[in-house]
């Protein structure tokens, strides 16, 4: 990962976010660290040939995307009678999530799930927005937790008494 060079031209930075996001199950926080990236070539063609205009806060974007995909985190496999939980967090431009199970005394991770809200979702109250994190995580790994219990965290307060 660390041998990818700066892209210069729109299409070189889609094929890279493409890479990226085809890893985005093994990354905590991947849309939400795409987003300068995906910013930068926003409303361009595909095959779009010109240059990138790049800032500082997007080459930091692009650095730490390499970075991440270097320490890809190894994922759990999951076990039949481990307790799950659902970690959900919400942020103005992103939502995410990891799924967990309590094995061997630890929490390990099985998966994580991140998105990138809409202008409308971002204009979300700040409840609203954590609960679209709850549900989006709930239907993106509805195969691993459909006929189990599982806890959904949040360090949203007025969050918690809903459940």
């Amino acid at each position: 990962g660390q041998h990818f060079n700066l892209p210069l031209r729109a299409c070189d930075l889609r094929r890279f976010l493409g890479m990226v996001n085809f890893f985005r199950r093994f990354l905590p926080c991947a849309a939400k660290r795409q987003m300068t990236l995906f910013n930068l070539i926003k409303g361009n063609k595909k095959n779009d040939t010109s240059p990138v205009g790049w800032t500082v806060e997007a080459k930091e974007a692009f650095q730490q995307c390499k970075n991440d995909l270097c320490k890809a985190t190894l994922l759990a496999y999951p076990k039949p009678r481990a307790q799950l939980s659902l970690a959900v967090d919400a942020s103005g431009a992103a939502v995410g999530s990891v799924l967990q199970q309590h094995y061997n005394d630890k929490w390990q991770p099985l998966g994580f799930y991140s998105e990138r809200l809409t202008e409308t979702q971002a204009r979300y109250s700040t409840y609203d927005r954590e609960l679209l994190a709850a549900y989006k995580a709930v239907k993106y790994f509805q195969h691993m937790l459909e006929g189990r219990e599982f806890f959904i965290l949040t360090d949203h307060k007025p969050l918690q008494y809903m459940f």
